[in-house]
């Protein structure tokens, strides 16, 4: 029988609002691989919750990856989403350069901002280390808001054009980094998708589907753990793209025919049956 694939999941952990760890670990552990969840911090529920409590950790964040790497764990996957102060992002380098090892994949998701701003407790200070982390990442999955903020221009706000698209992936490609999916675009034809470039293919392309009305925290987060389950199931990258693509919309579809407000996240737990049939 084949080993189980053990992935790092470096992010917080929201307890009410389905995003970073509480989406990321049953999406990935669905999909049959094994999750060692790395927490920046406990909140209570998301940043976007007024009066939201929150555990910072990133003092405990290191002796935990010294611990791992005196017992021998070894990652086929790294995964980082939100990262909430410098010092957090100097800890993911150093993780990386002790567990990224030639066959490990890393997906870094540079999470700052949407719609043109910075989320809550981020700042410009966060986009040099970002911009670092990416550097080292085989595939990258900003927002488009994020991706203007690693390569260095005005943030703008949608609908965006297909030339400024193609502009920030010639920018993010100048990173060196050898897969980039730019999601949350929208165009002029009200509808919402993502842009891919491959670099070992030389190849882009952009995929779009029907805009649901209003905003669905924690989207990304589903995207980029659907993404993650999909390449580590040896799915080519453009058409794991297209599959955590699907599953997400799929969710935000079957989210906004329900009564609960959207602050509480995407309902993947009914639909998780399909990413797992996709992705096998």
């Amino acid at each position: 029988m084949e080993k189980q694939k053990k992935i790092a999941l470096i992010n917080d952990i929201s307890c009410v609002g389905r995003c970073s760890l509480t989406a990321a670990i049953p999406i990935i552990s669905a999909c049959g691989f094994e999750s060692v969840p790395l927490p920046t911090g406990i909140f209570s529920a998301h940043t976007e919750f007024d009066g939201f409590v929150c555990t910072d950790l990133t003092d405990k964040m290191q002796s935990f990856a010294d611990h791992w790497k005196n017992i021998g764990i070894r990652f086929d996957a790294i995964y980082t989403g939100y990262l909430a102060t410098k010092e957090q992002a100097e800890t993911v380098k150093r993780f990386l350069i002790d567990f990224k090892k030639s066959d490990t994949l890393c997906i870094v998701d540079p999470v700052m901002g949407d719609n043109g701003t910075f989320y809550n407790r981020i700042d410009e200070s966060f986009v040099g280390e970002m911009h670092f982390l990416c550097s080292m990442a085989d595939i990258i999955t900003p927002n488009v808001t994020e991706a203007e903020m690693i390569a260095g221009i005005d943030c703008t706000k949608p609908p965006y054009s297909a030339d400024h698209i193609k502009d920030l992936l010639i920018k993010l490609r100048n990173l060196g980094t050898p897969k980039i999916v730019i999601t949350g675009i929208e165009n002029e034809d009200g509808q919402i998708g993502c842009a891919v470039y491959d670099s070992y293919t030389r190849k882009a392309n952009m995929f779009f589907t029907p805009k649901a009305e209003g905003r669905f925290p924690g989207a990304g987060d589903v995207f980029a753990a659907s993404l993650a389950s999909a390449v580590m199931s040896g799915k080519e990258f453009t058409e794991a793209v297209q599959i955590a693509m699907s599953f997400t919309c799929d969710c935000v579809e079957k989210t906004a025919l329900t009564d609960e407000p959207r602050r509480f996240g995407l309902q993947f737990e009914p639909q998780i049956y399909k990413l797992i049939k996709a992705v096998k």
